[in-house]
């Protein structure tokens, strides 16, 4: 019978109940047969989702650079507002669960975790399409029945996680950034890079994207090799997390929407390209501005060979400074 991972696993770098089969070991760059191509796009089919997107070959050089803007301060505050906007909801976290989208909700769950002392984390996997892992949550509800779950993701792009969500009425949602407004519970509203979007599941979790595998079981991952892994990375992330929350944000949340098939908000087009297959990178400001808050995607986009705009003010549009095409193939 499935079961979650437990946090004193072995290699369970995050410490968090991880509802997720894993199968056996895969070369990331050597096996790419058990990976879909980037270019293929989602036609409304389970069967896209069986199949793992593969994972970047970042050298040192790029994760030095990650590591090297860990330590934020505006990224700590926003998580400080968002702990503080969970607790004017409930008080007392030992009542809590976060429920951690995999994978870009891992890292802020993290540090809700270590702000709010009695709660548990756990983490599952969403995919907008096919929606959530409905057999991992129904294990996690049975395991943790007295605890109310909080999902948590890293941020909103078009607001289709949060859709999803609400469509199931289990629980708000946490982001620590909701440019457009579709989260329940948010640390900030505007755009802020948070370099956890870097994160990739072979340096931080140690196996790949989650999959689809049939209705009756958990959606599984294949493992990889422990020598990828980067459990210093794992650990500079958590010893720069902050202490306790503060207050939650202020003002009333606009929430936004305009229909595009572009990529928008920063975090969203990092995770574009490290899983999925950009054409153009659009920034709303001008080169310098863009090389002082997003250098870490401009080191992405030349390692993928993706070209850059820059002073695209049609991006006012979609109230985004940042957006990508993506080039698909059905």
């Amino acid at each position: 019978m499935a079961q979650a991972i437990l946090p004193d696993a072995e290699n369970n770098f995050w410490r968090q109940h991880i509802y997720v089969n894993l199968l056996e070991e895969v070369h990331p760059f050597h096996e790419m047969d058990r990976f879909r191509k980037l270019e293929q796009a989602y036609t409304g089919e389970n069967t896209f989702w069986s199949t793992p997107s593969p994972e970047p070959d970042l050298d040192d050089a790029f994760w030095q650079d990650v590591s090297a803007q860990l330590d934020n301060e505006k990224i700590r505050a926003a998580a400080q507002s968002l702990a503080a906007a969970i607790m004017q909801w409930e008080e007392n976290p030992e009542r809590l669960i976060f429920v951690a989208v995999l994978r870009a909700g891992v890292p802020i769950a993290n540090w809700l975790c270590q702000m709010l002392p009695g709660s548990v984390t756990a983490a599952i996997s969403l995919f907008v399409g096919i929606g959530i892992d409905r057999q991992a949550l129904s294990l996690l509800q049975a395991d943790f029945p007295e605890r109310k779950i909080v999902f948590v993701d890293g941020w909103t792009g078009r607001g289709g996680v949060a859709r999803e969500l609400a469509r199931l009425n289990a629980g708000p949602l946490a982001v620590l950034n909701d440019p457009w407004g579709w989260a329940d519970f948010s640390g900030i509203q505007e755009d802020i890079f948070c370099p956890s979007a870097c994160f990739t599941g072979l340096t931080t979790l140690g196996f790949s994207r989650t999959f689809f595998v049939d209705e009756h079981n958990i959606f599984a991952a294949y493992r990889f090799p422990i020598a990828y892994a980067r459990r210093k990375l794992v650990d500079a992330w958590s010893a720069a997390g902050p202490p306790e929350p503060s207050s939650p944000i202020t003002g009333n949340i606009t929430k936004f929407y305009e229909k595009t098939e572009l990529r928008i908000h920063s975090n969203e087009i990092c995770r574009a390209l490290i899983n999925a297959a950009p054409q153009t990178l659009f920034f709303t400001d001008d080169a310098q501005y863009v090389h002082e808050h997003f250098s870490l995607l401009l080191l992405l986009a030349e390692q993928r060979g993706v070209p850059v705009e820059y002073n695209q003010t049609f991006l006012k549009k979609y109230r985004t400074r940042a957006a990508c095409s993506v080039h698909k193939e059905k």
